[in-house]
């Protein structure tokens, strides 16, 4: 009986052990389970706890601006009082909480501030990624698409042809100057004829001393018999005579002497003279054939621009409901003026002629002066009584001939002179341009014409000085964001001009429509944020009302009146501020109307290019294209000014209003820093709110604690090997939850 009892005893102490085991293990899933769900309802509520705090955001800046920022109100409150509410326990005393949660500490950071660019690009690209890129093919590429191929060969039409005309005038310029350097080489020696004999004869006769007094080498010689008769005579006679032609010998000397050191003097000098003035002429050939070789490479570069690359990208893309395309003869024919570009240069065979003549210049008047010398040679035995009067004559008479053939060729006008006929081949090629000459004046009339206009806004400065206050402080909210966001100062901006050479004023548009086509055809291959950002300013931000200017549009000369004024408020040109960054009342006026006075002169040209093309001389159809080009370019703005919209072409028929216009430009002008530092500046000025202390982003942390039920110490051990970081403390436990939003 005792042992049987014994062994009972066992049974049951080993029965209560597996019991206690498998309550144990038990208990530790419960809590285990229960701290599980603790968890996840502790990030269920600090999720709920974000978002609540995140939905106080700033409603001026959603509703006017379409962006995302947090409001004045105090987070922590908020997260603090929703967390509270989430854990507040029902009234009921008979409910059983299986999860007895309590708020222990509750934390949030705000971050992302909106006056940061890549905070702030994030927001604009996800208010415009749907509008954007349809908007604008729609509205803008789709309309210039169509005259893609025809301004391509505008521009390189007229990029060669400017670049040849400068060349082209700089090479007549040097050609001219060769001529006149010739011409005043052969009137160095015009001098000369005169002071060998009057009237040119194949003969001189003798004369008696003192008949006539010498003043030229004809002179000497025709006397010189006389005084050497005369002189003997004298020198025969015995001591006591007097001589009876002393005063004649004497005049006969001096004159002799005069009429020598003036034939040295000119002889000398018309050589020196003559060598210099050639020189010059070869360097001036050298600097026309240079001018011309130059012409040569820039025709042979013309079709290799890569600035067209651009208007290709436009013309192969393939946009839905797009205008027509513009007549391939268009294109045809502007493209067939650079085809014409070869009849501007001279060819070699010229250039060698002229080299040419130069030398036989310089040979023939050697040989005048070698005549010259020799009868400089024999006239100086005129002092003595041993020279000889008939080679005294041959060589005077045919010094004479040498030098009067050699001003007949040269320096006398007539049939016979070489360099009237150089300079008659020279105006046959030429042709057209005193043609081109008076258009290209007319063209400078009309820039002047267009300039007055910005002379008129300008004026308006001294006016709006009333407004100056407020581009102060917009201006140090400008500079405060690029400061914030770590970009260097902007450097001070300069006011618009037009250049007052037709030629360059075509250019510079010409450079601005490569620029616009560059820009579409990088937009064609993918959505940019800049396009994003670009469509997002024309949409939110106020732009100046054109139809302030037409006054001074149609009359350039009339003052702007009050309407103008009133519009120089930046609250008015937000848009225009944006592109340009002027802060002053009126440089982003005058800035935005002299661009777009420059996108019609380049669309102008380019039909300017077609209507003229029949003129021939390829100068001439760039003159006259520019000059109607500057004519219809002035219309246009009227025009816009008058209805605030204008014909893109008269080849393409579709409008394009005055912000039409500075949608484009926001393209051309790609800084997109310095565009976001300035909408951020308006932002902040328009609504008082500081976008770099505004945050996007929360980041919020709760503590949350929860009675353990069974066996605290196990389930501390097994948080600590978890090694996270959560703990527990005594019979409670602790999880840290966290969670973020951003807008």
């Amino acid at each position: 009986m005792l042992g049987r009892q014994g062994e009972n005893g066992s049974v049951s102490v080993f029965l209560i052990m597996i019991l206690a085991f498998i309550f144990a293990f038990v208990a530790l899933f419960i809590d285990y389970a229960r701290i599980a769900a603790m968890k996840v309802q502790s990030e269920r509520l600090v999720r709920a706890a974000v978002r609540s705090v995140m939905s106080s955001y700033d409603v001026e800046l959603q509703e006017r601006y379409g962006l995302f920022a947090y409001g004045e109100q105090n987070g922590d409150r908020i997260m603090a009082g929703v967390l509270n509410s989430s854990l507040e326990k029902g009234k009921r005393s008979d409910r059983f909480d299986l999860l007895p949660m309590e708020l222990d500490t509750s934390g949030l950071q705000m971050d992302r501030m909106l006056g940061d660019y890549e905070i702030f690009n994030r927001e604009i690209g996800e208010e415009m990624k749907y509008k954007a890129p349809i908007d604008f093919t729609l509205e803008l590429t789709s309309k210039l698409k169509p005259l893609s191929s025809s301004m391509k060969e505008a521009s390189d039409t007229v990029d060669v042809l400017r670049k040849l005309q400068k060349l082209y005038d700089k090479r007549e310029a040097a050609l001219d100057r060769m001529l006149a350097k010739q011409r005043q080489a052969s009137q160095s020696a015009g001098g000369i004829p005169g002071v060998l004999m009057g009237l040119y004869s194949t003969s001189i006769s003798n004369e008696s001393l003192g008949s006539s007094r010498v003043t030229t080498a004809a002179g000497i010689a025709a006397q010189y018999d006389d005084y050497v008769s005369k002189a003997n005579e004298d020198a025969n006679r015995s001591e006591d005579e007097e001589p009876q032609y002393a005063d004649e010998i004497r005049d006969y000397l001096d004159d002799s002497a005069d009429v020598m050191k003036r034939f040295g003097t000119k002889q000398s000098s018309a050589a020196d003279s003559h060598d210099k003035l050639l020189q010059e002429a070869d360097q001036a050939w050298e600097e026309a054939f240079d001018l011309n070789e130059r012409m040569k490479e820039v025709i042979a570069a013309s079709e290799h621009r890569s600035e067209s690359a651009g208007y290709d990208e436009v013309s192969r893309s393939i946009i839905p409901g797009q205008a027509a395309e513009t007549s391939g003869d268009d294109s045809a024919a502007i493209r067939g003026l650079r085809g014409q570009t070869d009849q501007l240069l001279l060819s070699e065979s010229l250039f060698g002629d002229l080299k040419q003549e130069i030398g036989r210049q310089r040979e023939a008047y050697r040989r005048v002066d070698q005549s010259l010398s020799s009868a400089r040679s024999a006239l100086a035995g005129a002092s003595g009584l041993y020279g000889s009067s008939s080679g005294m004559k041959s060589t005077v008479i045919a010094a004479r001939g040498d030098i009067d053939g050699y001003l007949r060729t040269y320096a006398e006008s007539g049939s016979a002179n070489k360099l009237d006929q150089e300079a008659a081949l020279l105006e046959r090629h030429r042709g057209s341009d005193k043609e081109r000459k008076e258009k290209e004046k007319q063209g400078k009339a009309k820039l002047k014409e267009a300039a007055k206009i910005l002379e008129r806004i300008n004026e308006l400065d001294q006016k709006a000085k009333g407004y100056m206050e407020e581009y102060q402080t917009v201006q140090t909210y400008f500079n405060e964001s690029i400061a914030f966001n770590k970009q260097a100062a902007e450097g001070e901006s300069r006011g618009a001009d037009l250049d007052d050479d037709p030629y360059d004023a075509g250019k510079s548009a010409m450079n601005g429509m490569d620029g616009l086509y560059g820009a579409l055809g990088g937009m064609m291959s993918g959505v940019k944020d800049e396009l994003l950002q670009n469509e997002y300013a024309a949409m939110y931000f106020n732009h100046f009302d054109i139809s302030c200017l037409k006054e001074a549009a149609v009359n350039p000369n009339a003052d702007l009146g009050d309407a103008a004024m009133n519009q120089l408020s930046i609250r008015n040109q937000e848009l225009e501020y944006i592109v340009y960054g002027f802060h002053n009342p009126v440089g982003n006026i005058s800035a935005a109307y002299a661009e777009i006075f420059a996108s019609r002169l380049a669309i102008r040209t380019m039909e300017g290019l077609v209507k003229n093309s029949g003129l021939g001389h390829p100068l001439l159809v760039l003159a006259a294209a520019l000059l109607y080009g500057v004519e219809m370019a002035i219309a246009d703005m009227i025009t816009l000014c008058t209805t605030g919209s204008v014909e893109l072409s008269s080849y393409i028929k579709v409008k394009l209003t005055y912000r039409d216009h500075l949608r484009l430009f926001l393209l051309i002008h790609s800084n997109n820093e310095k565009k976001m530092s300035r909408m951020l500046a308006l932002i902040r000025f328009n609504t008082g709110i500081n976008p770099a202390e505004r945050a996007t982003y929360a980041s919020g942390e709760v503590k949350i604690g929860m009675r353990l039920w069974f066996l605290p110490g196990v389930m501390k051990m097994i948080g600590k090997a978890g090694g996270g970081s959560d703990e527990v403390e005594g019979n409670r436990y602790y999880a840290v939850k966290q969670a973020d939003y951003s807008y």
